[in-house]
């Protein structure tokens, strides 16, 4: 990709452009080889194009294919039982609860939202990146039955495995930012964070501790377990964490396997032979997501950067989930991918 292509692709708000992708350094990643090809979604009704409210809704990830992280690694599950959970609230607050139950959080208001998560380790293009509908009640209702103080500036969490993390109260306290106890309609499985962990949209799955036992309210910008990492090295993983423009190209290139890893992905190569339809064309296709913003644009390049078109947004566009998007590609004579 052209330098003026990349700094226009990491500045545009809502434009996700396609281009080569490398695999670079991530959370925790293995080798697979590819099996199935995500299809992409249908683009007409009755032989007609869809128009935007007819677009479908994005796909949802199930939770035995969405991706797993802790300071642990992958394999970390820490069985907790609920009935033996309890989690406090202490810190700068007028009254410190020191042991909030799992009945307690349940008999809370609750909603529902749909919110794509994605590893801060993912590369462009990258597998470790989901979407799921989360369940659960309001942070802030949480956080009210403590009362904090005015001093109150970041809220400190402390997960099972004693990984920590802050994040500003300004933030903590918005509407959509919940802890949960669902996922997908289901019980919060125990690799995702049972009983209960923090969606916070717009920020990658760092700033959504797993397995909460406390939370204390500072007012200091707490550094936690990642963003103290690496260790004596001049760079530091990102505190504010706000997730990016991303994309992934699902055909005919895919690193990507949703089938023989459930969880992770892959991270091998795999060429999908391209076989042209009766017309010469071949449809590309993956998805964009534009952290809080909402996909508004995708443009595919086939010829390594030097020209790009718009490809079809396929799916409803919303902020903070991803969108698949099609691109019809018409196979130059003689030509190769």
């Amino acid at each position: 990709m052209a330098k003026s292509s990349r700094r226009r692709f990491l500045r545009a708000g809502g434009l996700a452009a396609i281009w080569t992708i490398v695999p670079q350094w991530g959370c925790d990643s293995n080798s697979v080889k590819f099996r199935e090809m995500p299809a992409a979604p249908e683009m007409e009704i009755d032989g007609e194009p869809m128009t935007s409210d007819q677009l479908p809704e994005p796909s949802i990830t199930s939770n035995d294919r969405f991706y797993l992280q802790s300071i642990n690694g992958q394999a970390y599950d820490p069985n907790i039982k609920s009935e033996n959970w309890s989690m406090k609230i202490d810190g700068l607050v007028d009254n410190a609860i020191n042991s909030l139950t799992y009945a307690d959080i349940l008999a809370m208001p609750m909603q529902r939202q749909v919110m794509t998560m994605q590893c801060i380790g993912n590369w462009i293009g990258g597998p470790l990146i989901g979407n799921a509908e989360w369940g659960g009640t309001r942070f802030s209702d949480v956080l009210n039955l403590a009362g904090p103080t005015s001093e109150a500036t970041y809220v400190k969490f402390t997960s099972v495995d004693q990984c920590t993390t802050s994040i500003p109260i300004e933030r903590a306290m918005r509407d959509n930012v919940m802890l949960v106890w669902e996922m997908n309609g289901e019980v919060l499985p125990s690799k995702h964070g049972y009983p209960i962990r923090l969606i916070n949209p717009g920020h990658y799955g760092q700033k959504m501790p797993k397995w909460i036992t406390h939370i204390e309210l500072i007012n200091e910008n707490y550094l936690g377990y990642w963003e103290s990492k690496p260790e004596n090295r001049p760079f530091r993983w990102s505190n504010d964490a706000f997730a990016t423009i991303n994309s992934r190209v699902d055909a005919p290139l895919s690193i990507w396997d949703d089938v023989r890893d459930p969880g992770n992905g892959g991270v091998v190569y795999t060429l999908q032979n391209i076989r042209t339809g009766p017309e010469g064309t071949f449809l590309i296709h993956g998805i964009a997501i534009a952290g809080e913003g909402s996909v508004e644009r995708v443009e595919v390049s086939t010829d390594g950067g030097t020209t790009w078109n718009d490809a079809t947004i396929a799916t409803t566009s919303s902020p903070n989930i991803w969108v698949t998007w099609v691109y019809e590609w018409e196979l130059p004579i003689g030509g190769k991918f």
